[in-house]
C-alpha cells in the first residue's frame, strides 16, 4: 500500500507532462484573442442599438396614440 500510491502518483504526472500535438501546418490556428477583441465591442454595440431602437418604437407608438 505504501508504494502503491506513489507509483500511481508519478504515473499520473508523467501521464500529464506529454508533449501536445503539434499544430496542422497547412491550416494555421485563428486568433482567438483578436476575434474576440473585434466581436465583443459590435455585440454590445448591437445590444445598445436594440434597445435604443425599441425605446424609440415605443415613444413613436405612444405620440401616434396620444394624437387620436
Amino acid at each position: 500500500m505504501r508504494l502503491l500510491i506513489p507509483a500511481c502518483l508519478s504515473v499520473a504526472l508523467l501521464a500529464g507532462c506529454q508533449r501536445p500535438a503539434p499544430p496542422n501546418p497547412e491550416k494555421p490556428p485563428e486568433p482567438q484573442a483578436l476575434a474576440k477583441a473585434i466581436n465583443q465591442p459590435l455585440e454590445r454595440a448591437n445590444g445598445v442599438q436594440k434597445t435604443v431602437d425599441d425605446a424609440a418604437a415605443r415613444e413613436r407608438k405612444a405620440e401616434a396614440e396620444a394624437t387620436q
